[in-house]
């Protein structure tokens, strides 16, 4: 009896201080697990925990090798698809997510990449290992109905890595959950509501290329939802979830319907999210109570009414002093970041800041300063061939306001960390220890997990 043939595909995240699992490759794997007509075997690889040696040693033996990652990550994708298509030219490697599809001439015009694949990759992929690309640029109609897709395949990672590293920090098992897809809205600072916009098609033309958009936020069944949260934190032992959205309440109604369906299905698993101050209401928090909510991320952001209109989030400072308020009276811990370096920012904006923090009193906080990453409105073409990898959301040395130069906002945040060293954020806390600076302090930062 001949053996059965088994096409191997290997899914790998650049490498990236993220303590948190790549669920978009788990959304992957699951979705061409599902469809794929024939044997095949998925693994997922994270250059957090696994070196350049042992992701080519667990590849060698792939039929596909799809890289992912955002802009930070691109030079190690680039890297590693190299490594691949050296030692072993078989392989088709594909590249992916959020820093390949906001800079695709990296990877169009790189012969180690055998596919570039825009926007969301389910069913690029599938089109992929089917022998149905017919081109190097790939780029599909994303699925609309999100409900359609199994849940993340959390058979083809060690999950338990990531658990282990929450469980260290704070003490409870800690996972994520997706209830929705896309970002509705178009904060300039944020490369997600460019992403998020639902690309429908990508043609390369003339050298350029060109978007069919449609902007739409899909959002899944709360019953969906709470069946895969009770599935995971039964099989897992999780203790605490986050949802890993853009934002959980888009809308009041969304948000209600999921606390809903938690009471009603008996969860009783604590869980946190993100939430827009801008549509923090008293019902939200009486639900949001009663299923076991006990964590809000909101945006700050600034002090700044000037900055605010700045940055086109649609969020005002009276309806961050409303969201920190009310969540506070239902006794909801207020998780928030504040980012420093919008072209308007002065000393004055940031003593803005300070005094609305002090006002607010969050319970954890975190100071990034403001990467300009394609996809945001302050991306120039001159950045692109900047190395990206030495910079991410809590640092960099590249970035000056109208009013401050670097080192100034640098050594403003340094000196906010310090005041508020008592709030701030565990990975934000190990990253200040061991000096905050993109993949420099990543050795270190697996060595503090």
């Amino acid at each position: 009896m001949s053996k059965k043939f088994v096409l191997k595909v290997s899914l790998v995240r650049a490498r990236y201080p993220s303590v948190w699992e790549p669920t978009n490759l788990m959304y992957v794997s699951s979705f061409i697990k599902d469809r794929y007509q024939g044997n095949l075997e998925v693994e997922i690889l994270d250059g957090f925990f696994d070196s350049d040696e042992k992701i080519l040693e667990r590849v060698s033996n792939s039929d596909y090798v799809g890289f992912s990652g955002t802009t930070p990550q691109v030079s190690h994708i680039k890297k590693l698809s190299k490594l691949v298509k050296k030692e072993f030219p078989s392989i088709k490697t594909i590249a992916g997510g959020y820093g390949p599809s906001l800079q695709p001439f990296k990877f169009l015009n790189d012969s180690s990449i055998d596919y570039l694949v825009v926007g969301e990759g389910e069913q690029s992929m599938l089109d992929i290992i089917n022998g149905n690309a017919t081109q190097k640029l790939v780029s599909n109609i994303p699925i609309l109905d999100v409900d359609s897709i199994p849940n993340p395949d959390r058979d083809s990672i060690d999950l338990e890595r990531y658990i282990a590293i929450a469980e260290k920090d704070e003490g409870r098992r800690v996972t994520s959950i997706m209830t929705e897809r896309g970002c509705a809205f178009g904060c300039t600072f944020c490369a997600e509501g460019e992403f998020g916009t639902i690309w429908r098609k990508a043609d390369l033309k003339n050298n350029e290329l060109k978007y069919e958009r449609a902007n739409r936020l899909r959002g899944r069944s709360a019953k969906l939802i709470v069946e895969e949260m009770i599935e995971v934190r039964d099989r897992f032992n999780i203790t605490f979830f986050k949802m890993n959205d853009a934002e959980t309440n888009p809308s009041k109604a969304h948000f209600i319907n999921i606390c809903k369906e938690m009471v009603k299905q008996e969860l009783d698993t604590p869980w946190g999210c993100n939430m827009r101050c801008d549509k923090v209401t008293e019902e939200m928090c009486e639900w949001a109570v009663k299923a076991r909510c006990e964590e809000f991320w909101m945006g700050l952001e600034s002090g700044s009414p000037e900055i605010h209109r700045e940055i086109n989030k649609g969020t005002t400072v009276d309806m961050i002093r409303n969201s920190f308020k009310v969540s506070k009276k239902f006794g909801i811990k207020r998780r928030t970041y504040a980012i420093l370096g919008t072209p308007l920012e002065s000393y004055q904006t940031i003593k803005q800041t300070e005094e609305l923090i002090e006002e607010v009193d969050p319970e954890i906080i975190g100071f990034s300063i403001l990467a300009p990453y394609p996809g945001t409105a302050y991306w120039k073409q001159e950045y692109d061939e900047m190395d990206w990898s030495e910079i991410d959301e809590f640092s960099n040395t590249h970035w000056s306001s109208n009013y401050l130069t670097n080192l100034e906002l640098r050594t403003e945040q340094a000196r906010l960390i310090e005041k508020f060293s008592d709030k701030l954020a565990p990975i934000i806390r190990k990253k200040q220890k061991m000096g905050i600076g993109g993949s420099r302090t990543l050795d270190s930062l697996m060595g503090a997990m």
